[in-house]
């Protein structure tokens, strides 16, 4: 045979399915075998492919991998792959569940394996439930995150789990510290408290915080200006509402920055976002009589959401006033109309009974004669785009979004 013919047979499937049969009959020992294994051999093809233990090449496939996974079975592989695994950076948050398996350790008076930190100093995100740095183990908590989770993307100090009213006094040094390992790299920081180390943060987009009972309108004039100082990309500041301190500082924010007022979304209708900010988006509006009814800043609304929870109940949540209510949105140009329950789409509105569909109907060509648009989902509710577009045309480079 030739070179093109032993090819061709290597390259064709069932000829290379006969040789391999053939191969096996003939044995271990057989001459046919011992010369396909030197040939083999000379050809290296005992060796890896090439590139498998090339670091880079590794960590670009690993990153489409679970953490997990990587940590518990890729990284065992071989020398090469363990530094590949322990050196990566995934893009994405540490699981909630590893604070949960180190919270349990430290309860039993054994020492944190080294396995930890090394997973800890892999992930760009941090998204840290305050109760374990909170807790009776915070000293040592806190300690190996400062420690193994620097240079970070994504920070989200989450206290919705915590029992206590406050945070205890150990977490404000926490915080300033985590923020200041990751100054140069920060993109998005959302914050139990509003207090900003005097640093440049030179990548930072997003900036969220609650606004809570830690939070007061003299923390706000002090703060905020280093917020403004400090980053200077800043495209957007989320606010999330709580009693009691808000409402002054909400005022303070629509006297002086009423312009990056952009949008408000109404989780709490008790808040009666609109008398005390002027929006130009309103998302979750499930209450009409409640959300809207002679607000100070309705007639300033340009984009709205609004769930209709019960379409068979088409008089409930102010819908039997929806005329007055909406007479008085003279800027109103788009509004979302989200369908609850079993009825996910306006397509869906086929399965309310006859009579309520007129009604809906009637609604729906009320809008459409004061040249409303009904748009699609998504369109409205938390679209970033929409929210930008309106910041750009209120001449503003960063927004305001309430919570």
């Amino acid at each position: 045979m030739n070179f093109e013919e032993v090819l061709a047979c290597l390259e064709n499937s069932e000829k290379r399915e006969e040789f391999i049969l053939r191969l096996k009959n003939a044995g271990v020992n057989s001459t046919p075998f011992l010369n396909l294994q030197s040939a083999m051999t000379e050809l290296k093809m005992n060796k890896a492919p090439r590139g498998i233990d090339e670091k880079t090449i590794l960590q670009h496939t690993l990153k489409f991998t679970d953490p997990d996974e990587s940590f518990q079975s890729f990284r065992l592989v071989c020398t090469s792959w363990k530094d590949a695994v322990e050196t990566i950076k995934f893009d994405r948050k540490v699981p909630f569940t590893i604070f949960e398996v180190i919270d349990k350790i430290i309860k039993t008076g054994l020492p944190i394996s080294p396995y930890f930190e090394k997973y800890l100093q892999c992930f760009k995100k941090l998204h840290a439930p305050m109760e374990f740095f909170a807790s009776e183990n915070e000293d040592q908590m806190i300690s190996l995150v400062l420690k193994n989770m620097q240079k970070l993307n994504y920070i989200w100090m989450d206290e919705s789990e915590c029992t206590d009213e406050s945070l205890p006094e150990i977490i404000d040094p926490f915080i300033l510290k985590v923020l200041g390992n990751s100054c140069e790299t920060l993109q998005h920081a959302y914050l139990p408290k509003f207090f900003i180390p005097d640093i440049s943060f030179p990548k930072l987009k997003v900036l969220g915080i609650d606004f809570g009972q830690d939070i007061s309108l003299p923390q706000f004039e002090t703060y905020f200006p280093l917020v403004l100082k400090n980053m200077e990309r800043l495209e957007t500041v989320t606010l999330s509402l709580f009693e009691p301190h808000f409402r002054d500082t909400c005022e303070y924010i629509a006297e002086h920055y009423d312009k990056h007022c952009i949008s408000a979304t109404l989780y709490d209708p008790e808040l009666k976002i609109l008398n005390i900010v002027p929006v130009k988006i309103v998302n979750h509006v499930d209450d009409l009589e409640q959300n809207l009814q002679h607000c100070k800043y309705i007639s300033g609304v340009q984009y709205m959401h609004v769930c209709i929870e019960q379409p068979e109940e088409s008089m409930r949540n102010g819908w039997d006033k929806y005329q007055d209510i909406f007479d008085q949105c003279l800027n109103l140009k788009a509004i979302e109309l989200t369908w609850m329950g079993r009825y996910e789409t306006a397509a869906a509105l086929s399965q309310v009974s006859a009579a309520n569909q007129t009604i809906w109907n009637e609604r729906i060509s009320y809008f459409k004669a004061r040249g409303i648009r009904i748009v699609d989902g998504g369109e409205i509710y938390n679209n970033e785009n929409l929210q930008t577009k309106l910041a750009k045309e209120a001449g503003v480079t960063w927004k305001f979004c309430f919570y």
